[in-house]
């Protein structure tokens, strides 16, 4: 298309004269997005159009469409290129990148998410333990544009919200300085998604087998494997051990114990031969189930609003900032109502191909659940809605006060509330 073409020999020419002085690039791709307005200029359908009807296009940097759904190269320089990539879903993924650039909304909205990682241990060049933590969360909406800076100066996750979304990408080829692009793994964990190793990825496939055939001695293979590894491939087979067997309740068609003592029988071996990193492991571990679990049930939700919501109790462990993004994507409404109405409307709806009663996930949902549930948005203590409901006001819930704590602890153990409540 002749308006990236343009665009693309804009930011050659001003970084030419820069000599392509990468640490200047982020800054130099984001103002020519910004002066550009590529949004209020281009429809994102014909581009697709134009890729449909096109006899040749540009060097496609990602032909297998491995980054998007899909990823297509609109611009291809000898330094640079411009992409736009759809989406269809969100992504958890927190990463950083070996290249340089700046990005813009071109299509729907995101959820921006900015880390930090304080590296603990280094366990070699492709695995490291730390702390992950949250520096900052945004709304991005059409033609907002943010730098990409290499390496851990710029660790982030983009969780889009609407069906499709679309972003238009300006970015270097690679980065020397920042070769790694590693992927984190909250609350602990780094790695390299890009290292491959044969040894590692057949012992990581032998488990898969002994857990998919359910073979008697698959705990103690698999727990021999975990002791007679590195940290790293021990770290990837619990991993797999544990996604497959928790809270598995067929094993004991097999001959096995439940899921949970299998668990705890495989983490005592690894620490015996791992010591204090396994520890580090089951957050981990326990935050990749909390994500699975929001997913699926996001998947099946069809309601924007609602999907909003679940996104935000996906990515945001934070009650404020929970109620800060809601207020800002529904300025003429109390964040607390409007968390309070998704709620009640999601213990009505039932999940596609689920058990439970309700896309929450609570059984015997009700307005003891959502009398509670406001207090605790609003910031009240449990002593402060004890004090609440022996007033006269809030007399109809006096019968509450044996239960509350009951109450309380279901929705702030649950996988939808507990990091937006786990201050309570």
């Amino acid at each position: 298309m002749q308006i990236f073409q343009d665009f693309g020999a804009l930011i050659e020419s001003r970084w030419r004269k820069e000599n392509y002085n990468e640490l200047i690039f982020p800054e130099l791709a984001a103002a020519a997005l910004t002066e550009s307005n590529l949004p209020a200029q281009v429809d994102p359908w014909e581009i697709i159009r134009w890729v449909q009807g096109a006899d040749s296009l540009p060097d496609q940097k990602d032909a297998e469409g491995r980054f998007g759904d899909p990823p297509i190269t609109l611009y291809a320089g000898p330094r640079f290129y411009v992409d736009v990539y759809f989406w269809l879903d969100g992504t958890t993924s927190i990463h950083q990148h070996a290249f340089t650039g700046a990005f813009q909304v071109l299509l729907g909205s995101s959820i921006h998410s900015r880390y930090s990682f304080n590296e603990k241990k280094l366990i070699n060049e492709h695995f490291c333990t730390g702390e992950i933590k949250l520096e900052e969360v945004q709304l991005l909406q059409l033609n907002d544009v943010r730098l990409i800076k290499p390496g851990r100066n710029f660790i982030h996750s983009l969780f889009h919200l609407d069906r499709p979304s679309a972003t238009i990408t300006v970015r270097t080829e690679h980065t020397p300085s920042s070769a790694l692009q590693w992927d984190y793994r909250k609350p602990y964990f780094a790695s390299n998604p890009f290292y491959r190793n044969q040894v590692m990825a057949k012992k990581l496939q032998t488990i898969g087998l002994l857990l998919g055939m359910k073979h008697k001695d698959a705990d103690t293979m698999i727990g021999d494997l975990i002791c007679a590894s590195d940290f790293q491939t021990a770290y990837f087979a619990l991993e797999a051990f544990f996604h497959s067997t928790k809270n598995n309740q067929m094993d004991s068609l097999f001959g096995l114990s439940t899921g949970n003592d299998r668990v705890q029988q495989i983490l005592a071996r690894a620490r015996d031969a791992h010591g204090e990193l396994v520890d580090l492991v089951v957050p981990v571990f326990e935050e990749q189930i909390r994500q699975q679990d929001i997913i699926q049930r996001r998947s099946t939700i069809t309601s924007d609003e609602h999907r909003f919501f679940l996104a935000l109790l996906l990515n945001v462990p934070d009650r404020e900032k929970i109620l800060e993004l809601v207020q800002q994507r529904f300025p003429e409404t109390d964040p607390v109502e409007k968390i309070l109405d998704w709620v009640e409307e999601l213990s009505q709806t039932r999940v596609l191909g689920s058990k439970e009663g309700n896309a929450l996930g609570l059984e015997g949902f009700g307005d003891d659940h959502i009398f509670v549930l406001e207090y605790l948005l609003r910031g009240k203590s449990l002593g402060e809605i004890r004090q609440l409901i022996q007033s006269d006001e809030f007399q109809r819930f006096a019968a509450l006060g044996d239960q509350l704590e009951t109450i309380a602890g279901a929705l702030q153990n649950s996988p939808l509330f507990k990091t937006m409540l786990c201050w309570a």
